[in-house]
Protein backbone atom coordinates (compact mmCIF):
# COMPACT_ATOMS: atom_id res chain seq x y z
CA UNK A 1 0.00 0.00 0.00
CA UNK A 2 2.97 2.31 0.37
CA UNK A 3 3.03 2.53 -3.21
CA UNK A 4 -0.22 4.31 -3.00
CA UNK A 5 0.81 7.04 -0.56
CA UNK A 6 4.59 8.08 -1.58
CA UNK A 7 3.68 10.12 -4.23
CA UNK A 8 1.59 12.43 -2.46
CA UNK A 9 3.50 15.50 -0.70
CA UNK A 10 1.57 15.32 2.66
CA UNK A 11 4.38 12.07 2.97
CA UNK A 12 7.11 13.30 1.06
CA UNK A 13 10.01 11.97 3.18
CA UNK A 14 7.98 8.96 5.49
CA UNK A 15 9.62 5.66 5.54
CA UNK A 16 7.98 2.83 3.91
CA UNK A 17 6.88 1.64 7.06
CA UNK A 18 5.18 5.04 8.09
CA UNK A 19 3.37 4.80 5.16
CA UNK A 20 2.36 0.95 5.73
CA UNK A 21 1.20 2.05 9.16
CA UNK A 22 -1.22 4.63 7.55
CA UNK A 23 -2.27 2.48 4.58
CA UNK A 24 -3.76 0.08 6.83
CA UNK A 25 -6.36 2.89 7.06
CA UNK A 26 -7.42 2.39 3.23
CA UNK A 27 -10.76 0.83 4.04
CA UNK A 28 -11.77 0.33 0.37
CA UNK A 29 -11.05 0.39 -3.92
CA UNK A 30 -14.10 2.60 -4.85
CA UNK A 31 -15.08 2.31 -8.12
CA UNK A 32 -16.72 6.26 -9.12
CA UNK A 33 -18.65 6.67 -12.39
CA UNK A 34 -18.22 9.54 -14.05
CA UNK A 35 -20.90 12.65 -12.57
CA UNK A 36 -20.58 11.05 -9.34
CA UNK A 37 -20.50 13.32 -6.60
CA UNK A 38 -17.33 12.49 -4.38
CA UNK A 39 -17.78 15.08 -1.87
CA UNK A 40 -19.94 18.12 -1.55
CA UNK A 41 -19.65 21.45 0.21
CA UNK A 42 -20.09 21.51 3.79
CA UNK A 43 -20.04 17.89 4.21
CA UNK A 44 -18.63 16.34 7.57
CA UNK A 45 -15.14 15.23 6.56
CA UNK A 46 -14.56 10.94 8.05
CA UNK A 47 -12.46 10.04 5.37
CA UNK A 48 -10.40 10.80 2.20
CA UNK A 49 -9.13 9.63 -1.34
CA UNK A 50 -5.79 8.98 -2.78
CA UNK A 51 -6.92 9.00 -6.97
CA UNK A 52 -5.75 5.66 -8.84
CA UNK A 53 -6.87 6.39 -12.31
CA UNK A 54 -8.99 9.42 -13.78
CA UNK A 55 -9.99 13.12 -13.55
CA UNK A 56 -12.40 15.05 -11.09
CA UNK A 57 -13.28 18.66 -10.87
CA UNK A 58 -12.88 20.92 -7.88
CA UNK A 59 -15.84 23.65 -7.64
CA UNK A 60 -16.60 26.53 -4.72
CA UNK A 61 -20.07 27.95 -5.40
CA UNK A 62 -20.26 26.35 -8.55
CA UNK A 63 -17.11 28.03 -10.21
CA UNK A 64 -14.80 25.84 -11.40
CA UNK A 65 -11.10 25.36 -9.25
CA UNK A 66 -9.10 23.07 -10.16
CA UNK A 67 -8.71 19.05 -11.59
CA UNK A 68 -7.40 16.56 -9.42
CA UNK A 69 -5.64 13.00 -11.16
CA UNK A 70 -3.84 9.81 -10.81
CA UNK A 71 -1.17 10.55 -7.81
CA UNK A 72 -3.30 13.46 -6.67
CA UNK A 73 -5.37 13.45 -3.68
CA UNK A 74 -8.84 14.53 -2.35
CA UNK A 75 -10.37 16.00 0.96
CA UNK A 76 -7.27 15.39 3.07
CA UNK A 77 -7.45 19.03 4.07
CA UNK A 78 -10.78 19.33 5.86
CA UNK A 79 -9.93 16.25 7.37
CA UNK A 80 -6.56 17.44 9.29
CA UNK A 81 -8.11 21.05 10.12
CA UNK A 82 -11.66 19.21 11.66
CA UNK A 83 -13.24 21.62 9.08
CA UNK A 84 -16.14 20.40 6.99
CA UNK A 85 -15.62 20.41 3.56
CA UNK A 86 -15.18 23.84 1.63
CA UNK A 87 -15.61 22.49 -1.95
CA UNK A 88 -17.23 20.32 -3.92
CA UNK A 89 -15.64 17.58 -6.26
CA UNK A 90 -17.36 15.73 -8.75
CA UNK A 91 -15.98 12.74 -10.91
CA UNK A 92 -14.96 14.54 -14.86
CA UNK A 93 -14.70 10.81 -15.71
CA UNK A 94 -14.95 7.34 -14.42
CA UNK A 95 -12.50 6.96 -11.84
CA UNK A 96 -10.48 4.54 -9.36
CA UNK A 97 -10.42 5.74 -5.41
CA UNK A 98 -8.24 4.08 -2.51
CA UNK A 99 -10.49 5.47 0.01
CA UNK A 100 -9.63 6.25 3.34
CA UNK A 101 -10.75 6.01 6.90
CA UNK A 102 -10.46 9.46 8.73
CA UNK A 103 -9.94 8.57 12.05
CA UNK A 104 -7.81 5.45 11.37
CA UNK A 105 -5.63 7.33 8.84
CA UNK A 106 -5.05 10.05 12.41
CA UNK A 107 -4.40 7.46 14.19
CA UNK A 108 -1.90 6.02 11.76
CA UNK A 109 -0.75 9.64 11.29
CA UNK A 110 0.03 10.94 14.90
CA UNK A 111 1.99 7.28 14.99
CA UNK A 112 4.54 8.50 12.30
CA UNK A 113 7.81 9.62 13.55
CA UNK A 114 8.27 11.62 10.22
CA UNK A 115 5.66 13.77 9.97
CA UNK A 116 3.88 15.68 13.30
CA UNK A 117 0.38 16.21 12.82
CA UNK A 118 0.86 19.31 14.09
CA UNK A 119 2.35 20.22 10.41
CA UNK A 120 -0.59 19.34 8.08
CA UNK A 121 -2.91 20.96 10.48
CA UNK A 122 -0.99 24.18 10.19
CA UNK A 123 -0.44 23.80 6.58
CA UNK A 124 -4.35 22.72 6.24
CA UNK A 125 -5.73 26.03 8.03
CA UNK A 126 -2.82 28.32 6.07
CA UNK A 127 -4.19 26.72 2.80
CA UNK A 128 -8.28 26.95 3.78
CA UNK A 129 -7.55 30.77 5.18
CA UNK A 130 -5.96 31.36 1.75
CA UNK A 131 -8.57 29.54 -0.01
CA UNK A 132 -11.73 31.89 1.45
CA UNK A 133 -9.75 34.80 1.00
CA UNK A 134 -9.92 33.80 -3.05
CA UNK A 135 -13.31 32.61 -2.47
CA UNK A 136 -16.30 35.46 -4.09
CA UNK A 137 -19.85 35.75 -3.36
CA UNK A 138 -21.72 33.63 -5.80
CA UNK A 139 -23.11 35.38 -8.54
CA UNK A 140 -26.97 35.35 -8.78
CA UNK A 141 -28.39 31.72 -9.69
CA UNK A 142 -29.31 31.25 -13.52
CA UNK A 143 -32.77 30.86 -14.54
CA UNK A 144 -34.30 27.54 -14.58
CA UNK A 145 -33.35 25.05 -17.66
CA UNK A 146 -35.64 23.70 -19.58
CA UNK A 147 -36.17 21.66 -22.01
CA UNK A 148 -39.03 22.69 -23.88
CA UNK A 149 -39.51 24.93 -27.11
CA UNK A 150 -41.41 27.85 -26.84
CA UNK A 151 -45.06 27.30 -28.13
CA UNK A 152 -45.94 27.68 -31.37
CA UNK A 153 -44.48 26.79 -35.21
CA UNK A 154 -41.68 24.95 -35.11
CA UNK A 155 -38.63 26.51 -36.18
CA UNK A 156 -37.96 26.57 -40.10
CA UNK A 157 -35.37 24.05 -40.92
CA UNK A 158 -31.60 25.59 -41.65
CA UNK A 159 -29.12 23.57 -44.04
CA UNK A 160 -25.73 23.56 -42.59
CA UNK A 161 -23.51 25.55 -44.94
CA UNK A 162 -19.94 27.00 -43.12
CA UNK A 163 -19.61 28.64 -46.84
CA UNK A 164 -23.07 31.26 -45.48
CA UNK A 165 -22.06 34.69 -45.40
CA UNK A 166 -21.16 35.70 -41.78
CA UNK A 167 -20.91 31.56 -40.55
CA UNK A 168 -17.45 32.06 -39.55
CA UNK A 169 -17.89 35.23 -38.12
CA UNK A 170 -20.30 34.05 -35.19
CA UNK A 171 -21.19 29.68 -36.05
CA UNK A 172 -23.61 29.71 -33.24
CA UNK A 173 -26.17 31.30 -35.19
CA UNK A 174 -26.39 28.57 -38.13
CA UNK A 175 -26.15 26.17 -35.70
CA UNK A 176 -28.36 27.33 -33.13
CA UNK A 177 -30.66 27.32 -35.57
CA UNK A 178 -30.27 24.07 -36.53
CA UNK A 179 -30.25 23.07 -33.05
CA UNK A 180 -33.43 24.19 -32.10
CA UNK A 181 -35.01 23.30 -35.61
CA UNK A 182 -33.84 19.05 -35.54
CA UNK A 183 -32.12 17.47 -32.91
CA UNK A 184 -29.93 15.07 -35.68
CA UNK A 185 -29.28 16.88 -38.96
CA UNK A 186 -28.57 15.06 -41.86
CA UNK A 187 -25.93 17.67 -43.79
CA UNK A 188 -25.46 16.39 -47.62
CA UNK A 189 -22.13 18.83 -48.29
CA UNK A 190 -20.51 15.64 -45.59
CA UNK A 191 -22.51 13.23 -46.16
CA UNK A 192 -22.91 13.16 -42.28
CA UNK A 193 -25.12 13.36 -39.53
CA UNK A 194 -24.82 16.90 -37.45
CA UNK A 195 -25.44 16.12 -33.87
CA UNK A 196 -26.10 19.86 -31.58
CA UNK A 197 -28.27 19.43 -28.65
CA UNK A 198 -25.91 19.07 -25.03
CA UNK A 199 -27.78 15.83 -23.96
CA UNK A 200 -27.13 13.99 -27.05
CA UNK A 201 -23.27 15.09 -28.06
CA UNK A 202 -22.64 14.64 -24.47
CA UNK A 203 -24.12 10.99 -24.36
CA UNK A 204 -22.67 10.15 -27.33
CA UNK A 205 -19.13 11.28 -26.93
CA UNK A 206 -18.97 8.82 -24.20
CA UNK A 207 -20.70 6.03 -26.37
CA UNK A 208 -17.77 3.08 -26.59
CA UNK A 209 -19.98 1.76 -29.41
CA UNK A 210 -18.76 4.59 -31.39
CA UNK A 211 -15.52 4.49 -33.46
CA UNK A 212 -13.04 7.02 -34.61
CA UNK A 213 -11.31 4.86 -37.56
CA UNK A 214 -12.73 6.05 -40.86
CA UNK A 215 -11.68 2.72 -42.20
CA UNK A 216 -15.39 1.81 -40.62
CA UNK A 217 -17.12 4.77 -42.66
CA UNK A 218 -19.17 4.14 -45.38
CA UNK A 219 -18.24 5.52 -48.84
CA UNK A 220 -18.87 9.34 -49.52
CA UNK A 221 -16.78 11.94 -51.02
CA UNK A 222 -15.29 13.06 -47.74
CA UNK A 223 -14.53 9.58 -46.34
CA UNK A 224 -13.14 8.87 -49.17
CA UNK A 225 -10.70 11.79 -49.16
CA UNK A 226 -10.28 10.94 -45.70
CA UNK A 227 -8.97 7.09 -46.01
CA UNK A 228 -6.45 8.52 -49.20
CA UNK A 229 -4.63 10.93 -46.74
CA UNK A 230 -5.00 8.00 -44.00
CA UNK A 231 -2.66 5.76 -46.36
CA UNK A 232 -0.53 8.90 -47.54
CA UNK A 233 0.32 10.39 -44.14
CA UNK A 234 0.59 9.25 -40.52
CA UNK A 235 -2.60 10.54 -39.91
CA UNK A 236 -4.50 6.75 -39.68
CA UNK A 237 -1.80 5.74 -37.00
CA UNK A 238 -2.31 8.37 -34.46
CA UNK A 239 -4.23 7.51 -31.44
CA UNK A 240 -7.42 9.83 -32.27
CA UNK A 241 -8.32 7.93 -35.20
CA UNK A 242 -7.82 4.56 -33.42
CA UNK A 243 -10.21 2.23 -31.22
CA UNK A 244 -10.35 -0.37 -28.68
CA UNK A 245 -6.89 -1.83 -27.56
CA UNK A 246 -5.43 -0.37 -30.22
CA UNK A 247 -6.02 3.44 -28.80
CA UNK A 248 -5.52 2.35 -25.19
CA UNK A 249 -1.78 0.84 -25.93
CA UNK A 250 -1.15 4.01 -27.69
CA UNK A 251 -2.93 6.30 -25.18
CA UNK A 252 -1.26 4.92 -22.37
CA UNK A 253 1.78 5.33 -23.25
CA UNK A 254 2.00 8.98 -23.49
CA UNK A 255 -0.87 9.80 -20.56
CA UNK A 256 1.26 9.76 -17.41
CA UNK A 257 3.12 13.33 -19.07
CA UNK A 258 -0.55 14.83 -19.68
CA UNK A 259 -1.60 14.25 -16.12
CA UNK A 260 -3.35 17.31 -13.67
CA UNK A 261 -0.01 16.61 -11.59
CA UNK A 262 2.42 16.40 -14.55
CA UNK A 263 0.51 19.65 -15.61
CA UNK A 264 0.86 21.55 -12.83
CA UNK A 265 5.13 20.82 -12.44
CA UNK A 266 5.48 22.41 -16.08
CA UNK A 267 3.50 25.43 -14.99
CA UNK A 268 6.35 27.65 -13.55
CA UNK A 269 8.03 26.49 -17.00
CA UNK A 270 5.05 27.92 -18.91
CA UNK A 271 5.01 31.00 -16.27
CA UNK A 272 8.67 32.13 -17.14
CA UNK A 273 7.83 32.23 -21.00
CA UNK A 274 5.07 34.30 -20.46
CA UNK A 275 6.89 36.55 -18.73
CA UNK A 276 10.28 36.97 -21.40
CA UNK A 277 7.24 37.39 -23.85
CA UNK A 278 5.47 40.09 -21.96
CA UNK A 279 8.14 41.65 -20.71
CA UNK A 280 9.72 41.63 -24.99
CA UNK A 281 6.28 43.27 -25.50
CA UNK A 282 6.70 45.98 -22.84
CA UNK A 283 9.08 47.75 -24.92
CA UNK A 284 6.79 47.99 -27.73
CA UNK A 285 3.81 49.88 -28.16
CA UNK A 286 1.67 47.49 -29.94
CA UNK A 287 1.96 44.21 -30.71
CA UNK A 288 0.27 40.89 -32.46
CA UNK A 289 -1.09 38.70 -29.50
CA UNK A 290 -1.17 35.34 -31.98
CA UNK A 291 2.52 35.62 -33.53
CA UNK A 292 4.25 37.20 -30.73
CA UNK A 293 2.63 35.73 -27.52
CA UNK A 294 -0.32 33.18 -27.80
CA UNK A 295 1.57 30.86 -30.63
CA UNK A 296 4.92 31.13 -28.87
CA UNK A 297 3.98 30.17 -25.10
CA UNK A 298 2.48 26.85 -25.98
CA UNK A 299 5.19 26.00 -29.14
CA UNK A 300 7.55 26.35 -26.90
CA UNK A 301 6.28 23.78 -24.14
CA UNK A 302 4.83 21.19 -26.32
CA UNK A 303 8.41 21.29 -27.61
CA UNK A 304 10.07 21.11 -24.37
CA UNK A 305 7.82 18.22 -23.22
CA UNK A 306 8.85 16.41 -26.45
CA UNK A 307 12.09 17.37 -26.36
CA UNK A 308 12.64 19.02 -29.90
CA UNK A 309 15.33 21.55 -30.25
CA UNK A 310 14.59 25.00 -29.99
CA UNK A 311 15.95 26.45 -32.70
CA UNK A 312 13.60 24.58 -34.69
CA UNK A 313 10.27 25.96 -33.31
CA UNK A 314 9.64 28.53 -36.50
CA UNK A 315 10.01 25.63 -39.11
CA UNK A 316 7.74 23.05 -37.03
CA UNK A 317 4.70 25.64 -36.46
CA UNK A 318 4.77 26.41 -40.61
CA UNK A 319 4.50 22.55 -41.27
CA UNK A 320 2.15 21.99 -38.35
CA UNK A 321 0.03 24.94 -39.76
CA UNK A 322 -0.49 23.52 -42.99
CA UNK A 323 -0.92 20.16 -41.70
CA UNK A 324 -3.74 21.09 -39.38
CA UNK A 325 -5.91 22.53 -42.52
CA UNK A 326 -6.65 19.44 -43.54
CA UNK A 327 -8.22 18.33 -39.90
CA UNK A 328 -11.28 19.80 -41.42
CA UNK A 329 -14.03 17.76 -43.55
CA UNK A 330 -13.68 20.21 -46.28
CA UNK A 331 -10.65 21.44 -47.53
CA UNK A 332 -9.08 22.39 -51.13
CA UNK A 333 -7.02 20.29 -53.19
CA UNK A 334 -3.93 22.93 -53.07
CA UNK A 335 -4.28 22.94 -48.81
CA UNK A 336 -4.29 18.58 -49.58
CA UNK A 337 -1.34 19.11 -51.19
CA UNK A 338 0.31 21.29 -49.03
CA UNK A 339 -0.40 19.67 -45.80
CA UNK A 340 1.24 16.18 -47.65
CA UNK A 341 4.47 18.42 -48.22
CA UNK A 342 4.80 19.44 -44.95
CA UNK A 343 3.75 16.15 -43.35
CA UNK A 344 6.40 14.47 -45.12
CA UNK A 345 8.70 17.29 -44.60
CA UNK A 346 8.11 17.26 -40.90
CA UNK A 347 8.74 13.29 -40.82
CA UNK A 348 11.87 13.34 -42.33
CA UNK A 349 12.80 15.99 -39.66
CA UNK A 350 11.05 13.68 -36.84
CA UNK A 351 13.23 10.49 -38.48
CA UNK A 352 16.44 12.51 -37.58
CA UNK A 353 15.46 13.56 -34.23
CA UNK A 354 14.34 10.42 -33.34
CA UNK A 355 17.47 9.09 -34.35
CA UNK A 356 19.74 11.32 -32.16
CA UNK A 357 17.21 10.67 -29.17
CA UNK A 358 17.73 6.80 -29.47
CA UNK A 359 21.68 7.77 -28.59
CA UNK A 360 21.07 11.12 -26.35
CA UNK A 361 17.84 10.01 -24.76
CA UNK A 362 16.19 12.74 -21.71
CA UNK A 363 13.54 13.34 -20.07
CA UNK A 364 10.74 13.87 -22.46
CA UNK A 365 7.91 12.64 -23.84
CA UNK A 366 10.13 11.51 -26.88
CA UNK A 367 12.57 9.77 -25.56
CA UNK A 368 10.08 7.86 -23.12
CA UNK A 369 7.90 6.77 -26.92
CA UNK A 370 11.74 5.48 -27.97
CA UNK A 371 12.41 3.65 -25.16
CA UNK A 372 8.68 1.70 -25.39
CA UNK A 373 9.07 0.86 -28.94
CA UNK A 374 12.22 -0.79 -28.30
CA UNK A 375 10.79 -2.43 -24.98
CA UNK A 376 8.71 -4.34 -27.40
CA UNK A 377 5.29 -2.49 -26.32
CA UNK A 378 4.64 -3.11 -30.21
CA UNK A 379 5.08 0.58 -31.21
CA UNK A 380 5.74 0.59 -34.69
CA UNK A 381 8.36 3.56 -35.67
CA UNK A 382 5.27 4.75 -38.16
CA UNK A 383 3.37 4.62 -34.77
CA UNK A 384 6.04 6.52 -33.71
CA UNK A 385 5.88 9.49 -35.99
CA UNK A 386 2.56 9.90 -35.85
CA UNK A 387 1.85 10.20 -32.07
CA UNK A 388 4.87 12.92 -32.23
CA UNK A 389 3.10 15.01 -34.99
CA UNK A 390 -0.35 14.82 -33.27
CA UNK A 391 1.25 15.22 -29.67
CA UNK A 392 2.97 18.27 -31.48
CA UNK A 393 0.01 19.76 -33.79
CA UNK A 394 -2.06 19.28 -31.01
CA UNK A 395 -0.23 20.62 -28.11
CA UNK A 396 -0.52 23.90 -28.92
CA UNK A 397 -3.35 24.51 -31.40
CA UNK A 398 -5.49 24.39 -28.97
CA UNK A 399 -4.06 26.99 -26.68
CA UNK A 400 -3.32 29.60 -29.76
CA UNK A 401 -7.10 29.18 -30.34
CA UNK A 402 -8.19 29.87 -26.86
CA UNK A 403 -5.57 32.85 -25.60
CA UNK A 404 -7.02 34.53 -29.09
CA UNK A 405 -10.79 33.42 -28.53
CA UNK A 406 -10.72 34.59 -25.02
CA UNK A 407 -9.29 37.78 -25.93
CA UNK A 408 -11.26 38.81 -28.70
CA UNK A 409 -14.48 38.05 -26.65
CA UNK A 410 -13.61 40.24 -23.88
CA UNK A 411 -12.61 43.22 -26.14
CA UNK A 412 -16.14 42.95 -27.62
CA UNK A 413 -17.24 42.97 -23.29
CA UNK A 414 -15.56 45.38 -21.43
CA UNK A 415 -17.47 44.86 -18.50
CA UNK A 416 -16.12 41.29 -18.31
CA UNK A 417 -12.80 42.00 -19.21
CA UNK A 418 -12.36 44.49 -16.14
CA UNK A 419 -14.19 42.03 -14.49
CA UNK A 420 -11.60 39.68 -14.62
CA UNK A 421 -8.43 42.06 -14.47
CA UNK A 422 -9.58 43.15 -10.98
CA UNK A 423 -10.08 39.54 -9.88
CA UNK A 424 -7.58 36.88 -9.79
CA UNK A 425 -9.95 34.35 -7.88
CA UNK A 426 -11.71 34.09 -11.43
CA UNK A 427 -9.04 32.70 -13.73
CA UNK A 428 -9.93 29.34 -13.50
CA UNK A 429 -13.28 29.48 -14.10
CA UNK A 430 -13.28 32.40 -16.65
CA UNK A 431 -11.28 29.87 -18.74
CA UNK A 432 -13.97 27.12 -18.60
CA UNK A 433 -15.90 30.20 -19.93
CA UNK A 434 -14.31 30.95 -22.64
CA UNK A 435 -13.78 27.29 -23.56
CA UNK A 436 -17.68 27.02 -23.37
CA UNK A 437 -18.42 30.34 -25.40
CA UNK A 438 -16.40 30.05 -28.04
CA UNK A 439 -15.05 26.12 -28.04
CA UNK A 440 -11.26 25.89 -30.20
CA UNK A 441 -12.66 22.46 -31.61
CA UNK A 442 -16.23 23.44 -32.89
CA UNK A 443 -17.01 19.30 -33.83
CA UNK A 444 -15.85 15.77 -33.36
CA UNK A 445 -16.31 13.32 -35.47
CA UNK A 446 -17.23 9.59 -34.91
CA UNK A 447 -18.65 6.79 -36.96
CA UNK A 448 -21.83 4.27 -36.42
CA UNK A 449 -20.57 1.15 -35.98
CA UNK A 450 -24.22 -0.66 -35.76
CA UNK A 451 -27.83 1.11 -36.52
CA UNK A 452 -27.96 4.11 -33.13
CA UNK A 453 -30.63 5.76 -31.97
CA UNK A 454 -30.53 9.50 -31.18
CA UNK A 455 -33.04 11.65 -30.53
CA UNK A 456 -35.51 9.22 -31.51
CA UNK A 457 -33.65 8.90 -35.20
CA UNK A 458 -31.81 6.35 -36.48
CA UNK A 459 -28.30 6.63 -37.79
CA UNK A 460 -27.79 3.89 -40.35
CA UNK A 461 -24.23 1.36 -39.51
CA UNK A 462 -21.33 3.16 -41.63
CA UNK A 463 -22.54 6.89 -41.08
CA UNK A 464 -20.02 9.66 -40.04
CA UNK A 465 -21.61 11.80 -36.90
CA UNK A 466 -20.18 15.06 -36.21
CA UNK A 467 -20.95 15.75 -32.72
CA UNK A 468 -21.57 19.90 -32.34
CA UNK A 469 -19.33 20.89 -29.46
CA UNK A 470 -19.73 24.44 -30.17
CA UNK A 471 -23.52 24.07 -30.45
CA UNK A 472 -23.96 22.06 -27.56
CA UNK A 473 -22.26 24.40 -25.86
CA UNK A 474 -25.12 26.79 -26.25
CA UNK A 475 -27.77 24.76 -25.75
CA UNK A 476 -30.40 26.31 -23.58
CA UNK A 477 -31.51 23.35 -22.29
CA UNK A 478 -28.49 23.41 -20.84
CA UNK A 479 -26.84 26.65 -19.98
CA UNK A 480 -30.40 28.37 -19.48
CA UNK A 481 -31.40 31.81 -21.87
CA UNK A 482 -28.01 33.55 -21.04
CA UNK A 483 -26.53 30.40 -23.25
CA UNK A 484 -25.40 32.70 -25.63
CA UNK A 485 -23.74 35.26 -23.26
CA UNK A 486 -20.16 35.16 -21.89
CA UNK A 487 -20.31 35.02 -18.09
CA UNK A 488 -16.80 34.21 -16.60
CA UNK A 489 -18.24 33.90 -13.09
CA UNK A 490 -20.86 31.76 -14.58
CA UNK A 491 -21.67 28.97 -12.47
CA UNK A 492 -20.59 25.06 -13.91
CA UNK A 493 -18.92 26.54 -16.52
CA UNK A 494 -16.59 23.30 -16.37
CA UNK A 495 -20.10 20.99 -17.50
CA UNK A 496 -19.10 22.15 -21.34
CA UNK A 497 -17.87 19.35 -23.61
CA UNK A 498 -15.05 21.63 -25.59
CA UNK A 499 -12.70 18.72 -24.47
CA UNK A 500 -14.70 15.81 -26.21
CA UNK A 501 -15.52 12.67 -23.25
CA UNK A 502 -15.09 9.25 -22.58
CA UNK A 503 -12.11 7.08 -24.18
CA UNK A 504 -10.80 9.82 -26.43
CA UNK A 505 -11.02 12.99 -23.77
CA UNK A 506 -8.77 15.26 -25.22
CA UNK A 507 -5.42 14.24 -23.43
CA UNK A 508 -3.94 17.48 -23.58
CA UNK A 509 -7.37 18.88 -21.57
CA UNK A 510 -5.21 19.95 -18.63
CA UNK A 511 -2.20 21.68 -20.32
CA UNK A 512 -4.58 23.61 -22.48
CA UNK A 513 -6.12 24.68 -19.50
CA UNK A 514 -2.92 25.63 -17.60
CA UNK A 515 -1.57 27.47 -20.15
CA UNK A 516 -4.82 29.44 -20.90
CA UNK A 517 -4.77 30.03 -17.20
CA UNK A 518 -1.13 31.42 -16.94
CA UNK A 519 -1.43 33.66 -20.51
CA UNK A 520 -4.85 35.35 -20.39
CA UNK A 521 -4.14 36.61 -16.98
CA UNK A 522 -1.01 37.91 -17.16
CA UNK A 523 -1.71 39.70 -20.21
CA UNK A 524 -4.72 41.58 -19.37
CA UNK A 525 -3.04 42.58 -15.71
CA UNK A 526 0.62 43.95 -17.24
CA UNK A 527 -1.25 46.02 -20.28
CA UNK A 528 -4.73 47.39 -18.22
CA UNK A 529 -4.86 50.08 -21.41
CA UNK A 530 -4.49 46.93 -23.90
CA UNK A 531 -6.73 47.37 -26.82
CA UNK A 532 -7.55 46.00 -30.19
CA UNK A 533 -6.46 47.18 -33.08
CA UNK A 534 -8.48 46.07 -35.95
CA UNK A 535 -12.29 46.51 -36.93
CA UNK A 536 -13.31 43.32 -37.12
CA UNK A 537 -12.05 40.35 -35.85
CA UNK A 538 -10.21 37.77 -38.17
CA UNK A 539 -11.65 34.39 -37.95
CA UNK A 540 -9.70 31.75 -39.79
CA UNK A 541 -12.00 30.19 -42.10
CA UNK A 542 -12.00 26.52 -40.83
CA UNK A 543 -14.74 24.28 -39.42
CA UNK A 544 -13.35 22.73 -36.80
CA UNK A 545 -10.42 24.31 -35.12
CA UNK A 546 -11.76 28.10 -34.72
CA UNK A 547 -9.61 30.61 -33.84
CA UNK A 548 -8.43 34.19 -35.03
CA UNK A 549 -5.31 34.28 -37.88
CA UNK A 550 -4.14 37.82 -36.36
CA UNK A 551 -4.95 39.84 -33.28
CA UNK A 552 -2.89 42.89 -33.37
CA UNK A 553 -3.50 45.02 -30.07
CA UNK A 554 -2.10 48.56 -28.99
CA UNK A 555 -1.07 48.08 -25.45
CA UNK A 556 -0.80 51.52 -23.87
Amino acid sequence: MSDVFAPLELFAGCKPDDLERIGRAVRRVRQVAEGEVICAAGDVADRWWVVTDGVADVTVDGLYMASIGPGESIGEMALLDGSPRAADVIAHTDMVLHEVDGAAFLDGLAQSPELALGLPRELAGRLRAANERARRPAPPPAAARSGQQARGTAPARVEFDPFAPGYFTDPSVQLGAIREAEPVHFNALTGGYLVTRYDDVHRLIRDRSLEASIEHAASTPTVDAEKQQARESPVGLMMVRRDGEDHLRLRRLVSKAFTPRAIGQLQHTAEVIAQRLLAEAAERDAIAVIADYALPLPVEVISTMLGLPPGDFDQLRSWSHDMAKVADPIYTPEEGEAALVAGQAMGAYLAEVIAYKRTHPGDDILSALIVAEEGGDRLSFDELMAQLVLLYVAGHETTVNLIGNGLTHVFERPDQLERWRLDPGLDSNAIEEVLRFDSPAQLARRIVASPTEVAGHTVPAGAVIWLGLAAANHDPRQWGPTADELDLARPGANEHVSFGGGAHHCLGAFLARMEGQVALPALIRRFPRMAPAYSEPAWAPRMLLRGVETLPVTLR
